[in-house]
C-alpha cells in the first residue's frame, strides 16, 4: 500500500509524535443490521442531486442536504417551495424517515427571479444549545443559515439567521464544511482547491501564515482548508481564517463533552502536492499523510499530528482517494475513517478500510482493518458513533471490479476492535457498470434511539425509460436499520 514500515519509522523518529497500533477483531462477529425499504427524497422530476449530508437531533429530527444536480445547479423546480423553484442546495427535514419537508423559513433561501441566492453545495451540523446550521458554498462565499430546534417537526423549528455571504476573504470555497459545540462555537472550513492561492493566519498558532508556491517537484507549504470560527452563534465569524498546513481533502468534528473547548480537522494531504505546479498521483507525489489537526482553546490555535500513510500511486489519483470521515464520542475519544486504496502499476486493485481511534484529542491514533470480506473496489465511505458511545456505524460504496455495479454497503459493531457485520443498504444498484458513481461521499449516521440512518446517492435516467440516459441524472435515498 505504500506504507512506510511502523518499526523502520519508529527507528528513525524515537519517540515519535504518534503511536499507532494495528487493532484486529477481539470478539465474536455480531449479526449484520437489517435495512427497512429505501425511501427516495421529494427532489422534482430531471432535478435530482448527489453528494448528501445527514445530521440528526435529540427529538427524532433528521436533516438532509444534498448537491442540486449539475444541469439544474443554478434553479431547480421545487413544488414544495412557495415560488415552485430553488437555488440553494436541497435542503430537508423529516420526523418519520418517510416524510420529508423543506426546512421551515425557506422562503429566505428559494430562488427568486431577480435575486438568486445559487448554491452549489452545503453542510449542516447541530450545536449542544438546539441550533441547526447550515452552509452552502457559491464558490466565491458561502451563505449562512441559523435555525432553533425545540422540537419534533417543522413547527418547532425557527430561522434566526439567513445571511448571503459568511463572509471571509477566501476568494474560493470548492467545499464547505461545518461543525458546532456548546451554545456559541461554530467552526465553518473552506477548501481554497490549491494550497498556493490562500494561507493566512499566525505559525505560532498553527497556522501557515503566508507562503510561497513550491518549485516543480518539491513539497507544499501551504494548505487547502481555511477554518473560520464563530463565537456568537454564527452571528459573525472571522473573516481572515486559519490555513492549516498541509492540509488536503478535510473533515471537522466537534466534541460535545459539555464544556469541552477541542475541535478537529481530520486531513489528507494530497501527498505533499500543492495541486497547482504538482499534482498528487505523479512522481515525488504517490504516497499521502492523514493529518489530525486538534485545538483545545475552542479554534484559537492548533495542533498538527501525523496519523497515517496513504497511497495515491495512480496516474490519475482524484477518484481513488475521497473524504475522510471523523466524529467524537461523548466520552471525548476521536474517531475517524480512510478508504486507502490499493493499486499495481497506478492500477487500482482493491481498497483497504481503516478505522482510527484516538483516546487522546488526536494526538496517537490505533488503527482497525474493517474492511469487509469481497470488499471489491471501495470508493467512497463513512462512520459514525451512536449515542452509547462505543457502537460503531460503517458504510462504504463498492463495485467488485472496475466495469462492475455498484452498490451500497452499511454494518455497525458493538465497539472499536469488534468485527464489523456489513449488509447491503439496497438491493437495487447505486450506479450501472463502470468506473463511475455521482459525488464525491454519502453519509451515515445514528439517532437517538440507535438505529444507522443511511443517505446516498442512486442513479436514475435523465428521461424517463431511457437507459441511454442512465446516470445522468440521480437521486438522493434514505435507507435506516429496522
Amino acid at each position: 500500500m505504500g506504507l512506510i514500515s511502523r518499526s523502520a519509522r519508529f527507528a528513525a523518529l524515537g519517540v515519535a509524535l504518534l503511536v499507532l497500533f494495528s487493532v484486529g477483531s477481539t470478539s465474536a462477529v455480531a449479526a449484520a443490521p437489517k435495512f427497512g425499504t429505501p425511501v427516495r427524497l421529494p427532489t422534482f422530476k430531471s432535478c435530482g442531486g448527489y453528494e448528501p449530508g445527514i445530521a440528526l437531533d435529540k427529538y427524532g429530527n433528521i436533516f438532509v442536504t444534498a448537491h442540486k444536480q449539475n444541469h439544474c445547479d443554478a434553479v431547480a423546480l421545487d413544488p414544495s417551495a412557495p415560488i415552485g423553484v430553488r437555488a440553494q442546495s436541497w435542503m430537508w427535514t423529516s420526523t418519520d424517515g418517510v416524510n420529508w419537508n423543506d426546512m421551515p423559513g425557506l422562503n429566505n433561501l428559494l430562488a427568486d427571479p431577480a435575486q438568486l441566492d445559487v448554491g452549489d453545495e452545503g453542510d449542516i451540523a447541530l450545536d449542544d444549545a438546539n441550533h441547526f446550521y447550515f452552509v452552502d458554498t457559491k464558490v466565491v462565499d458561502d451563505s449562512f443559515t441559523r435555525w432553533t430546534v425545540n422540537g419534533p417537526g417543522t413547527n418547532h423549528m425557527t430561522q434566526d439567521i439567513h445571511r448571503p455571504v459568511i463572509p471571509s476573504l477566501m476568494p474560493i470555497d470548492d467545499r464547505p464544511w461545518v461543525t458546532a459545540h456548546g451554545a456559541t462555537t461554530v467552526m465553518y472550513a473552506g477548501n481554497e482547491g490549491d494550497k498556493d492561492s490562500y494561507d493566512v493566519g499566525s505559525a505560532a498558532n498553527g497556522c501557515t501564515g503566508p507562503v510561497t508556491p513550491p518549485a516543480p517537484g518539491a513539497p507544499a507549504t501551504g494548505g487547502r482548508y481555511t477554518v473560520f470560527m464563530s463565537h456568537d452563534a454564527g452571528a459573525s465569524f472571522d473573516p481572515v481564517g486559519c490555513t492549516l498546513p498541509d492540509s488536503g481533502w478535510c473533515r471537522p468534528a466537534a466534541d460535545h463533552k459539555t464544556g469541552s473547548p477541542y475541535l478537529y480537522m481530520f486531513c489528507t494531504n494530497d501527498s505533499g502536492a500543492d495541486d497547482n505546479i504538482n499534482s498528487e498521483g505523479t512522481p515525488g507525489y504517490t504516497v499521502g499523510t492523514l493529518w489530525s489537526y486538534v485545538s483545545a482553546d475552542n479554534g484559537a490555535s492548533w495542533k498538527r499530528y501525523k496519523v497515517d500513510s496513504y497511497n495515491s500511486n495512480f496516474s490519475a489519483s482524484s477518484g481513488d482517494n475521497t473524504w475522510p470521515a471523523v466524529t467524537v464520542a461523548k466520552n471525548g475519544y476521536v474517531y475517524a475513517l480512510f478508504a486507502n486504496p490499493v493499486s499495481v502499476n497506478q492500477v487500482k486493485t482493491g481498497t483497504t478500510l481503516n478505522l482510527y481511534r484516538s483516546t487522546d484529542h488526536g494526538a496517537h491514533w490505533s488503527k482497525q482493518n474493517v474492511t469487509p470480506a469481497n470488499a471489491g473496489l471501495i470508493r467512497y465511505s463513512w462512520m459514525s458513533v451512536a449515542g452509547d458511545g462505543h457502537t460503531i456505524g460503517v458504510g462504504y460504496f463498492t463495485h467488485q471490479t472496475v466495469n462492475g455495479n455498484w452498490h451500497v454497503y452499511a454494518g455497525t459493531s458493538s465497539s472499536f476492535g469488534s468485527a464489523v457485520s456489513y449488509s447491503l443498504v439496497d438491493p437495487v444498484e447505486v450506479a450501472p457498470a463502470g468506473d463511475f458513481v455521482f459525488g464525491d461521499f454519502f453519509e451515515v449516521g445514528f439517532d437517538s434511539v440507535g438505529r444507522l440512518n443511511v443517505v446516498y446517492t442512486r442513479c436514475t435516467d435523465l428521461v424517463p425509460g431511457d437507459d441511454t440516459t442512465d446516470c445522468l441524472n440521480s437521486d438522493i435515498y434514505f435507507a435506516r436499520t429496522v
